[in-house]
């Protein structure tokens, strides 16, 4: 019985080696988001005059009115189950990372040619946006790079905004980092350059949760 036991142990503990050989544990899926999880401050780079803060909720309403209806990942009335937003904010400019739960999954690799361009029209404004592809630096092949140039017009005026991202989906969350320099302010195109790396950063975040 004992070298009966004996070899099972045996068996069993070289089953778990040799997946553990075969290449890093797959993770579960997260179906709950928390302030913990986005990358601390000292990970994001630095934006001239701006503050840090962090927002947890669940978005309200429904999804935004964005044609086609796909491209309102790229915005933050995207319809999801919970948001977390970690970044560096000034007058409009922001760097930092979003986290989101979505009701569907995301089809990452779709969205450039899906979203060339889109529109968002409300009783206050219209907006529409051409998103082109745009190489930052090295990212996991689950994620793009994009750039969003985007016109919003209400009655009273009309604003410009250039916004570099970074998204991907990994265990199940939406993953974006992303770089604003604000409506018709300067593009940093070395602040650009630092998101691949914050957005690897968030993805090893999220797999130490």
């Amino acid at each position: 019985m004992v070298v009966a036991l004996a070899g099972i142990l045996v068996v069993v503990t070289l089953n778990v080696r040799l997946e553990r050989g075969a290449g890093p544990p797959v993770l579960p899926d997260i179906y709950y988001l928390t302030e913990k999880m986005p990358v601390g401050q000292s990970t994001v780079p630095a934006l001239a005059g701006a503050q840090w803060g962090t927002i947890i909720g669940a978005p309200q309403g429904g999804p935004a009115p964005v044609r086609p209806p796909e491209c309102g990942v790229f915005l933050s009335e995207r319809e999801a189950t919970q948001k977390v937003l970690a970044l560096r904010s000034a007058n409009g400019a922001a760097i930092g990372v979003e986290l989101a739960l979505t009701l569907h999954p995301v089809d990452v690799d779709s969205l450039v040619q899906t979203c060339a361009t889109f529109s968002v029209t409300t009783p206050a404004l219209r907006s529409t946006t051409r998103l082109v592809a745009a190489q930052f630096g090295p990212i996991p092949p689950e994620a793009i790079g994009v750039e969003m140039h985007t016109m919003t017009m209400t009655d009273t005026q009309s604003l410009a905004w250039r916004i570099a991202m970074i998204v991907g989906t990994h265990r199940g969350v939406l993953v974006t980092a992303e770089y604003t320099p604000g409506p018709c302010g300067v593009f940093d195109p070395a602040l650009a350059a630092k998101l691949p790396a914050l957005y690897r950063a968030q993805v090893a975040r999220l797999d130490k949760i």
